[in-house]
């Protein structure tokens, strides 16, 4: 109990000097007094807006899709009992894709600022509702919930890919948005992501005893009582929200959904009630680091937080696969 309130402790004052730090870094430096003027009002006029319309809403942004990509990896993993299980593998990433590279691409321009994040949504949900239709036979088996995944979101991928090369003209836009970036978020993301995120974060916390249960296998669950397939569509649309609110919210910023839970089961021990806020800290601070390094790198050039993120969790990635089949060529 000791170590997981010093886990959060420290995870969140992580994250709070990660946000203070992104408010200063960037192609304009700013001074930690000009900062604090800033925020109490009383710095120039430029510095306050770029502080206060630029910055700030920025970090909020990174701080909501870091904590919803990675909380929902951590449902996705326990879905599927699979630790190499993220967002995309249920088709939630390529749907919320799909979805906003059809509006940037074919809808003419002059639309309002909230319709690519309403149809990046929209798109998850489809993507992520087709996946489980598919899927369910009866009821739903975590392998075969995977594989209709992986093909669900090659489909999209491909379909994206394929609007991309048609509508050339517009294609920067969408592969900065497919890279996933933060650049350009106003308060305009935060008041769009926040009601999603900030409601499916505390009522997936308020149902980890039920995820503790699955983690013990279709038998067991059933034997404790638990009515399976309800409790896996609830698990499986929360997990569709917070990665389609995110997606929405910032493009797609990948692997933070795959390493954030492993990162978070390294720190605390098991059990969702404390695995889900240590997960939303860690990729709350996976996120914002990858927002500052790609800040910081070459100003004023800006490096998408996705490209951060890929260069970061894909070692990760491949050293999980090594650990995962690992002892499958040692018994061989």
């Amino acid at each position: 109990m000791k170590r997981n309130v010093m886990v959060l402790t420290m995870l969140s004052l992580l994250v709070l000097l990660l946000s203070l730090l992104s408010i200063k870094v960037g192609a304009v430096s700013i001074g930690w007094l000009d900062i604090l003027q800033a925020l109490t009002g009383r710095s120039d006029s430029d510095q306050r807006y770029i502080v206060l319309h630029y910055r700030l809403p920025r970090i909020v942004v990174a701080i909501l899709v870091g904590s919803g990509l990675a909380v929902s990896g951590l449902i996705t993993q326990a879905l599927l009992r699979n630790p190499l299980a993220a967002p995309d593998t249920l088709g939630i990433s390529a749907g919320a894709s799909l979805g906003a590279v059809l509006t940037v691409l074919i809808l003419p321009p002059g639309q309002p600022v909230w319709v690519t994040p309403l149809a990046a949504l929209i798109g998850g949900f489809v993507g992520g509702m087709l996946v489980y239709g598919l899927s369910y036979s009866g009821g739903i088996d975590p392998v075969r919930l995977a594989l209709v995944g992986i093909a669900v979101s090659a489909c999209g991928s491909t379909l994206v890919q394929l609007l991309v090369t048609r509508f050339a003209a517009n294609a920067s836009t969408v592969l900065l948005w497919l890279n996933g970036s933060l650049w350009g978020r106003t308060w305009d993301q935060v008041i769009q992501s926040l009601p999603i995120i900030g409601l499916a974060l505390p009522v997936t916390w308020v149902l980890a005893r039920r995820l503790d249960i699955l983690a013990l296998g279709d038998e067991t669950s059933r034997g404790l009582g638990l009515r399976l397939e309800p409790v896996r569509l609830l698990l499986f649309g929360f997990a569709i929200a917070l990665a389609g609110g995110s997606v929405a919210a910032a493009g797609m910023i990948g692997f933070a959904g795959l390493v954030s839970p492993h990162m978070a089961r390294r720190l605390v021990s098991r059990g969702h009630r404390i695995l889900i806020p240590v997960t939303a800290l860690v990729g709350a601070a996976l996120v914002l680091l990858a927002d500052m390094i790609g800040r910081i790198l070459a100003p004023p050039v800006e490096f998408p937080a996705g490209l951060v993120t890929a260069a970061i969790g894909a070692p990760y990635f491949l050293y999980l696969l090594w650990r995962e089949f690992r002892p499958a060529r040692a018994r061989a």
